[in-house]
């Protein structure tokens, strides 16, 4: 017996759609910094907008990740970020992997609350920004002191991703109860 729930259209499985939307995401991440840099960034503050770990972020909340390959997605939107805008594999690809997996385990843990997302983004966040800081610092690609970094890059970005974050919790909460049922 087939189950009556099941979206009969095959451009809204979970298999098809998360792909597309992470992909899109990557490439809206850029656009949005590079339209508004002036606005984002301003007198030595930067808040860099990541709409791709938001997007994992919801995938892991809302229960998507069973539904497709989403560890490998995640690992290959982590590459197409490293190739595009870094020219180099490794920062993103396991900045990405490893706060996946820290937003996934905590997630799982804490209670099903809006609030309580707001702290599991915010690890996710905090622990993707200071592995792309390792790897930036090792690489000689960034000159700036960790607390400055933390100060005048992490917590704003943190605090503009997280309202990003409140403000399409529902929706999206809604969309992907259309797709996954």
């Amino acid at each position: 017996m087939q189950n009556k729930n099941r979206s009969n259209n095959r451009y809204l499985r979970p298999a098809f759609f998360y792909p597309i939307i992470l992909f899109f995401l990557v490439f809206f991440d850029g656009s949005l910094m590079s339209s508004f840099s002036n606005l984002l960034s301003f007198s030595g503050w930067y808040i860099l907008p990541n709409l791709t770990l938001i997007g994992l972020f919801y995938t892991v909340h809302f229960r998507s990740d069973r539904k497709f390959a989403f560890w490998w997605w995640t690992a290959a939107i982590g590459l197409i970020f490293d190739l595009y805008y870094t020219q180099a594999i490794g920062t993103y690809l396991i900045a990405y992997l490893v706060s996946a997996y820290t937003m996934f385990f905590i997630d799982q843990r804490i209670p099903y609350r809006i609030s309580a997302t707001l702290w599991t983004l915010a690890s996710g966040f905090v622990i993707f920004y200071i592995l792309v800081f390792i790897a930036g610092s090792l690489t000689g690609q960034v000159d700036m002191p960790f607390a400055n970094y933390i100060i005048f890059t992490v917590l704003p970005t943190i605090v503009f991703n997280s309202l990003i974050e409140l403000l399409f919790y529902r929706p999206v909460e809604s969309l992907t109860y259309i797709i996954n049922n």
